[in-house]
């Protein structure tokens, strides 16, 4: 039977690892071979859909064709697309073509007018084909609208720039994990990342791999590079302090990044930040943070997570932008479990693949414990664990030792769903966890 005597030297033993081999994922091919949306917005009577395509593989696509047939009870108004792309109507789909894909699809969009007033909910989907290194066509799920909802008018702010963060504590001693990635088709240039000195602790020294420089200024410590390149992965970049003399129950501070765009139709400086840093001085805990912003209401905005032993069981706790609210919220919290560390194994989820289910329901206030079945392919064996629901800004669940199989080390990926039916579109799914050096945790020890 397992404990989880948390071992601090183990788990620096692993981030030591981590922060100089990523783990090895087998190859495989997405399918479908790209990316697409179909969102609608109702206002005055008639439904726009806006088309989003963009090809997910190295290999070039041609013919893109996508036919989207008018929902039953509207009738066709008007379409727009670029010039790359052509549009027909034939009195039941609209149809666009593209000759040659370049990398995506954008600015396509049509218009349909609600004939029948006893309807309130509209129906498509599409059916796109494509011709190139694996040519083939794909029927989408379908997509509803239902115009009696609350229009979500929210665009999500794209960041060039993904910031995440995560800190280990141990006894008196917070060390912070910075991990900047240029997400986006362009050269950043004079990036540099600051993080406040967390409020009574002591600032012990801070490291930076090439081309990075390292520095303090006596109240928040630096770290700048002339040039980030696109899609680069570096080391962390990490700085130390000292909680000793802090009574303070928590400890907290923010990475925040700005940079330069140098090119046509981008701003010319940028920023973003992380979520708070939330830390217990005098603990072993493991923090990880997320950018803020990333959902509409800021309620349900996962900005950060803390794994930290509690006797028997791994106490986890959500972190949120603002207060959750009172319970009874339709909000849900997950913690999905990569035993293995992966992905071809267990119930794929975002970039793992999960063999544990951890379930915090804030409508009800209860968290559940659940395991994959590969043989019934689905989730099995539910089982209550203890939570602690709050109206603040976090919510605490005890997974038991016993729950998991014998490991020393587990891969993660934290979710936020708000199933509230008021509005449409529904609010996006929130993801922590996107960096995988800061998801693979180490807290079995036999």
């Amino acid at each position: 039977m397992l404990n989880f005597k948390y071992k601090f030297g183990v788990l620096m033993g692993l981030l030591a690892v981590l922060v100089l081999t990523a783990i090895p994922k087998p190859a495989q091919a997405q399918w479908p071979p790209f990316d697409f949306d179909l969102d609608s917005v109702y206002a005055d009577g008639q439904i726009t859909y806006t088309v989003q395509f963009a090809r997910a593989l190295s290999w070039p696509m041609a013919d893109v064709v996508i036919k989207i047939p008018v929902p039953e009870g509207t009738r066709f108004l008007d379409a727009a697309a670029p010039p790359s792309t052509s549009v027909g109507f034939d009195g039941a789909e609209i149809t666009f073509v593209t000759p040659v894909l370049n990398r995506s699809i954008s600015d396509v969009s049509f218009v349909v007018e609600v004939t029948d007033p006893a309807r309130t909910e509209f129906t498509t989907h599409a059916w796109i084909a494509w011709q190139g290194e694996q040519p083939g066509d794909f029927l989408t799920g379908e997509q509803s609208i239902d115009i009696t909802r609350t229009p979500l008018n929210w665009e999500k702010s794209l960041s060039r720039l993904r910031l995440e963060a995560g800190a280990v504590a141990a006894d008196d001693v917070i060390t912070y994990l910075i991990y900047p990635k240029n997400i986006g088709s362009r050269r950043m240039w004079d990036l540099t990342i600051t993080v406040p000195l967390p409020e009574g602790t002591t600032f012990l020294a801070a490291e930076a791999p090439p081309s990075f420089e390292a520095g303090f200024d006596g109240q928040q410590v630096f770290f700048s590079t002339l040039e980030m390149p696109r899609r680069t992965n570096i080391q962390p970049l990490r700085f130390h302090v000292s909680t000793v003399g802090v009574t303070a129950p928590f400890v907290s501070t923010q990475a925040r990044a700005g940079w330069t765009n140098v090119g046509r139709n981008v701003p010319q400086q940028e920023q973003t930040k992380t979520g708070d840093i939330i830390v217990q001085p005098h603990a072993n805990q493991f923090v990880i943070a997320d950018t803020t912003g990333d959902t509409p209401f800021a309620s349900y905005d996962l900005t950060s997570l803390a794994f930290e032993e509690d006797g028997a069981t791994l106490k986890t706790t959500f972190y949120t932008a603002e207060a959750m609210e009172a319970v009874g919220q339709p909000v849900e919290y997950y913690l999905y479990i990569d035993n293995d560390c992966n992905t071809e194994t267990g119930k794929p989820r975002g970039n793992r693949g999960a063999e544990y289910w951890v379930r915090y329901r804030h409508q009800s206030g209860k968290a559940y414990f659940y395991d994959w079945d590969p043989i019934q392919v689905r989730w099995t064996n539910r089982r209550d664990i203890s939570s602690y629901p709050s109206a603040s800004n976090l919510a605490t669940v005890w997974i038991p030792a016993n729950f998991v199989e014998n490991n020393q080390q587990f891969c993660w990926l934290g979710v936020a769903w708000n199933r509230t039916e008021a509005y449409h579109p529904h609010p996006p799914i929130d993801w922590l966890g996107r960096e995988p050096l800061l998801t693979e945790f180490a807290t079995f020890v036999q």
